[in-house]
């Protein structure tokens, strides 16, 4: 990854990605590390306990904190 920073255009640092997945109904929100890739609109199908209930990504947030070395992603899923 080449980079600007400091205007050195071979500095480099590494990211760390968070994801956070809110479920608008209610569900319990999740934690994830590193992250998945997914668009506003897409429909993710989630399995629990033998069920398969159906998500849109309603809203989709990214967060960088060049400071930090992170990178926060934040969606947010409301039921099909």
């Amino acid at each position: 990854m080449v980079s600007f920073i400091n205007n050195n255009p071979f500095y480099s640092i590494m990211i760390k990605k968070n994801t956070k997945v809110f479920f608008l109904d209610g569900r319990n929100s999740e934690d994830l590390e590193g992250g998945m890739p997914l668009s506003k609109g897409e429909i993710i199908h989630i399995h629990d306990k033998g069920k398969i209930v159906d998500y849109i990504v309603a809203e989709k947030e990214i967060n960088c904190f060049l400071d930090k070395e992170v990178v926060d992603i934040t969606y947010k899923l409301k039921r099909k």
